[in-house]
């Protein structure tokens, strides 16, 4: 699984002083997309980190806190560790031995510095060494590490928008928000399927904006909460102290919140379910047709979608250009010290055969950089954190490319590098990071180096996923936990049903909201097209794959299809399911991807009896044995919701997998039973390979019965060969 910005438990940091009715915000090198922090290696040696702020917020305090180790070579020589911001220096920490190997440091600086897109630079040097170091090569023994837990802290004052949709999705959500998203939602008290099926085309829609930083929507049946909230208003109940909102028919309107008034209530109003689903499926699809206070929301659905077509799914028709994939500019020029970062997301089903996987095609650039010395200079392709390609800044050429460029000058920049994309550690979500080692000539002067705007990556670089197959085994939790599937196959989850109880609490509702914004995230569309049943109705969505959420206490197919579940559990035993006998496990196909056997699971739920804990199970439905079934329970509302807000975290969802996952107190533990179904289609050949691979055990029960069925056959030819010589030896006995 990909390496993303993650929001793990609060961390007690220092409070600032601010002003009275300020914000305070503390963004982590963690929410700037540094998960591991930031490592300078060398003599000298710079990284800058850039991170975004909320467009609507006006600063009035600011400071940064640092929490650095470094290697004991530094600590022997006199080194400096310097922090800029927008190229303007706040701070600097001498580095030596007085100070520790750990330390601390902190810098105020002015909030005049800061703009709605920012820049970090951080820059370590040896003393004496500044003038030449570009020129030498990196010293590994000489390195300073960057916490990610370090922190810019702001403290803040929101600026007043005005009750206008045109806005949106600000104020409820702003893209440039580095930090997660929480938009409570108000609801009415026990709402039909319908209205929350209406609720979660909104939570899809902010769930898309929010991306990989994660989304919670905590609801309220009653009142209004202080802050920015989404309220959906059936009829005419509005929520006490809000006024209504003139017209007929689905509207969508925003008005400042009577609770806080420098917040604002997005208004889904409709006159029955039907309607709130179409102004829902209005903001979900058609926001920016939006404007003034209120509107009439006319949404027309679009055509259904196709499998795999998810908009943020690479394709796997055509190879995709990295230009198509971010802004071209960051690939190129100064952008480059940065650690060029490349995010997209594969169908998780994707089946390589006999190949290794994908291939990168890597054209750069070094135009007017002449002091860049291309023989000695090379970049470093990582995905997922791993090393995977190292590709110098001028490749060597085999001869027929020399006498090519010899005869067609001038085309030194189609030189493409393919570097391979192993396909185990290409998963739903993908990370490549591209990592510059520049080196200098001689000649140079360290100081004033400058950085061409074509000396880079090439956007015309291109990732060639076209020779894959969709084939994977089921069930499997994992392909659910990082990207929905088998639900997200189609994207707007037109052949889904959520199974919700007759009358869910908020906690239900709220996790069935959190996973609409994840999946959401996964696909890059909210989904529209999904239905709400509650599990008295559950045979109306029989032809679905079924997602059933909620309590032990109120969802009541938890315990009617327990019988379907590897691991069950009751107040005062758990139990499993019978194992495979050995002539299952003899011909079960092999699959690479999937789980061994882990009962870990067993032991933590046995260890858990009377704790809050929650858990999923995925199996094969009871009504119908093509689709599938994850099961989502609690025995707490708590609990069931911090399932689903834990599943943006990626060292957690990595712990999902197998057809049973059981959690509490944040740990988790998976558990499968090994039974699993293969789904898809496979070319011909590759189908042969699989076939000849796949059933492990058999394969060799079958090669030592072969084996001794031809020693067999093998010593009774011989013996009857033998007696045939010897009869014909044999003298003539009537002679």
């Amino acid at each position: 699984m990909v390496a993303q910005p993650v929001q793990p438990s609060p961390v007690a940091y220092p409070a600032f002083a601010g002003a009275a009715d300020s914000r305070p915000q503390i963004i982590r090198l963690l929410d700037m997309g540094r998960p591991d922090g930031v490592h300078l290696e060398g003599t000298s040696s710079e990284v800058s980190v850039p991170f975004s702020t909320r467009q609507d917020d006006a600063f009035v305090g600011s400071r940064i806190s640092l929490m650095f180790s470094y290697s004991g070579a530094v600590g022997r020589d006199d080194g400096e560790l310097s922090v800029y911001l927008n190229n303007e220096l706040i701070g600097s920490v001498q580095l030596g031995r007085t100070r520790g190997a750990k330390s601390r440091a902190e810098f105020t600086f002015s909030p005049a510095l800061l703009t709605t897109d920012n820049r970090l630079m951080f820059k370590f040097a040896l003393k004496g060494q500044g003038a030449n170091a570009c020129k030498i090569a990196r010293d590994r023994a000489f390195w300073v590490n960057i916490e990610p837990a370090s922190f810019v802290y702001l403290s803040a004052t929101r600026l007043p928008l005005a009750d206008e949709l045109a806005f949106l999705p600000r104020p409820f959500v702003d893209p440039k928000d580095p930090l997660a998203l929480t938009l409570p939602f108000v609801l009415p008290p026990s709402p039909e399927p319908a209205v929350v099926q209406a609720a979660g085309m909104v939570a899809g829609y902010f769930g898309l904006i929010a991306q990989y930083k994660g989304a919670t929507f905590p609801v309220v049946f009653n009142g209004l909460p202080a802050g920015n909230a989404v309220v959906l208003v059936e009829g005419d109940r509005y929520p006490p102290g809000v006024a209504s909102i003139p017209g007929e028919g689905p509207r969508v309107a925003v008005i400042t919140n009577p609770s806080q008034v420098d917040s604002k209530l997005l208004l889904i109003i409709g006159a029955n379910a039907a309607e709130l689903q179409t102004a829902a499926a209005t903001l979900a699809l058609q926001a920016s047709s939006l404007k003034g206070g209120w509107s009439v929301a006319r949404a027309t659905q679009p055509p259904l979608r196709k499998p795999y077509d998810a908009p943020t799914w690479i394709s796997t028709d055509h190879a995709v250009r990295l230009g198509d994939m971010v802004i071209p500019t960051v690939l190129n020029g100064r952008r480059i010290a940065d650690a060029p970062q490349v995010f997209f997301r594969t169908a998780p089903d994707l089946f390589f055969g006999a190949l290794s996987g994908g291939t990168l095609y890597l054209r750069l650039h070094r135009a007017d950089d002449t002091w860049i010395d291309a023989g000695d200079s090379r970049i470093f392709i990582d995905l997922n954190q791993r090393v995977v390609g190292e590709v110098p800044m001028e490749p060597k050429l085999k001869v027929l490319s020399r006498l090519k460029e010899w005869l067609f000058p001038g085309n030194a920049d189609d030189r493409v590098s393919p570097v391979i994309l192993p396909g185990y550690q290409l998963f739903s979500a993908n990370r490549l990071d591209f990592k510059f080692d520049l080196r200098a000539t001689q000649g140079a002067d360290c100081d004033t180096l400058e950085w061409s705007d074509r000396t880079g990556i090439d956007p015309d670089s291109l990732i060639d996923l076209t020779r894959v197959a969709h084939f994977a085994a089921f069930p499997n939790l994992a392909l659910f936990a990082n990207s929905g599937f088998p639900f997200t196959r189609l994207a707007d989850l037109s052949d889904t049903a959520f199974v919700l109880p007759e009358a869910p609490t908020i906690d239900e509702v709220q996790a069935f909201l959190n996973l609409l914004g994840k999946i959401a995230d996964a696909t890059g569309l909210p989904a529209t097209r999904y239905a709400v049943v509650s599990a008295e109705h559950v045979d109306t969505a029989a032809d679905r794959n079924l997602i059933v959420l909620g309590l032990d206490s109120s969802q009541p197919l938890l315990r009617q299809w327990e019988s379907y579940n590897s691991i069950r559990i009751t107040s005062t035993a758990v139990t499993t399911a019978p194992k495979l006998n050995f002539l299952q496990r003899l011909f079960q196909p092999f699959d690479p991807r999937a789980p061994y056997y882990q009962g870990s699971a067993v032991e933590l739920a046995r260890a858990s009896l009377g704790k809050p804990y929650s858990y999923m199970s995925s199996f094969w439905s009871p009504l119908d044995i093509n689709r599938i079934v994850v099961m989502i329970g609690a025995n707490q509302g708590a609990a069931l919701v911090d399932l689903t807000r834990q599943m943006e975290e990626p060292d957690f969802t990595a712990k999902i997998q197998g057809d049973f996952f059981f959690s509490t107190d944040g740990k988790g533990e998976f558990y499968t039973s090994g039974r699993r179904k293969f789904v898809g289609e496979l070319p011909i050949w590759w189908k042969i390979q699989w076939l000849a691979g796949s059933f492990g055990l058999a394969a060799f029960a079958c090669v030592i019965c072969a084996i001794i069925i031809f020693a067999a056959t093998i010593q009774r030819f011989a013996a009857y060969r033998a007696r045939r010589l010897l009869v014909r030896r044999l003298p003539n006995r009537s002679a």
